[in-house]
């Protein structure tokens, strides 16, 4: 398995490496094999600086390194199932990346845990983009093993 995955805005030029981590080798091994990927990204409604990617597949790894508390960098992944809330009237999963000081994943009914798996780095032209979704809207987003 590869060491890293890469997320890019390619309308953008910008992209960014994430190191996966140990402490979630389920979610790391469910998310590579799901990879390549490719869709439109797009900010969190609830979660503060929070962008996403709703994945083609739906995928079932483990609880693993899950939280509600992350940090600027901290990529997670995320399954939500049919009815669990508010308008969710399909199961789906979801890759999710944060990049500023308020972010919590969060839903309609309040924070959600997410297994955070990867950790994004010197990634400041990656996040400027996903700062200006919160007005431009969705962007194009690829996905890859590293």
């Amino acid at each position: 398995m590869p060491g890293e995955i890469v997320f890019r805005f390619p309308d953008e030029g910008v992209g960014a490496a994430a190191r996966l981590l140990d402490e979630a080798p389920e979610t790391c091994r469910a998310a590579v094999e799901a990879l390549p990927v490719s869709g439109l990204a797009r900010h969190g409604i609830y979660s503060g600086s929070e962008v996403y990617l709703v994945l083609p597949e739906l995928l079932t790894p483990p609880r693993e390194h899950a939280t509600t508390i992350v940090r600027p960098g901290d990529v997670g992944f995320l399954t939500v199932e049919k009815g669990s809330g508010y308008g969710i009237e399909e199961s789906y999963s979801e890759i999710c990346w944060f990049y500023d000081l308020d972010a919590t994943p969060a839903m309609p009914e309040g924070p959600i845990a997410v297994n955070v798996f990867a950790r994004l780095e010197d990634a400041d032209a990656f996040f400027a983009v996903c700062r200006r979704m919160r007005l431009e809207g969705a962007k194009r987003i690829e996905v890859a093993p590293g």
